[in-house]
């Protein structure tokens, strides 16, 4: 049985998710890709990937109502944001079969799950997270919701990291450190230490916002 699904966000992580339904399809026929809505005026109509594009999120809300919806909005605030317009739907879990997920992991609803990722035992991941492709988090570490862990980053296990922080490619972090929410990791950095609320850790030093 399959079931419908909008994807909200016709930019490049738009068609990865697409990209991901397709080859979980492949393995179990599970979605139905209605297609593509996004707030640009620029992608109202037409067609992206072989999918149509819906108008407005609200638009293909009221269009699809019993539709289940996936928000493929790369930045942390705006894809908060757009699920709080879109209450009532049903906002799946969306794993790529390449992934490896222990079956101790938590997740709530509207988290991603890149290609070859891999998420240890006793991980617990908040609501409309991104774990990326490649990406690993370790075991017993702790994502807030819209928090994002980028392609290639890794995680040391009891990694707790905050709402809404975001570690861009290639960041790691040695065990047990917190990320306060809202904090930043600049690609390629380690993590030797906790990182504070709204901090951002480059290669220039410690900023706060």
């Amino acid at each position: 049985m399959t079931h419908d699904i909008i994807i909200v966000g016709a930019g490049g992580f738009g068609r990865e998710a697409a990209w991901t339904l397709e080859r979980i399809n492949e393995v179990t026929p599970t979605w139905r890709i209605i297609g593509f809505a996004d707030d640009d005026p620029a992608l109202a109509s037409g067609s992206i990937e072989g999918y149509p594009l819906l108008g407005t999120p609200e638009k293909a809300s009221c269009d699809y109502p019993g539709a289940a919806v996936f928000v493929a909005v790369g930045d942390n605030a705006t894809r908060e944001k757009v699920y709080r317009r879109l209450r009532g739907h049903d906002f799946p879990v969306v794993i790529d079969p390449s992934a490896e997920v222990a079956p101790t992991v938590e997740m709530r609803h509207g988290t991603f799950v890149g290609p070859r990722a891999v998420i240890s035992v006793g991980a617990e991941l908040g609501k409309f997270v991104i774990v990326n492709a490649r990406a690993g988090v370790g075991h017993d570490s702790k994502l807030g919701d819209f928090s994002q862990v980028c392609p290639g980053a890794t995680l040391s296990g009891h990694t707790i990291v905050g709402e809404h922080a975001y570690l861009a490619s290639n960041a790691c972090t040695v065990p047990g450190v917190k990320i306060g929410a809202r904090a930043k990791i600049a690609a390629g950095l380690p993590v030797y230490a906790n990182v504070g609320e709204g901090e951002t850790l480059s290669p220039f030093g410690v900023f706060r916002s």
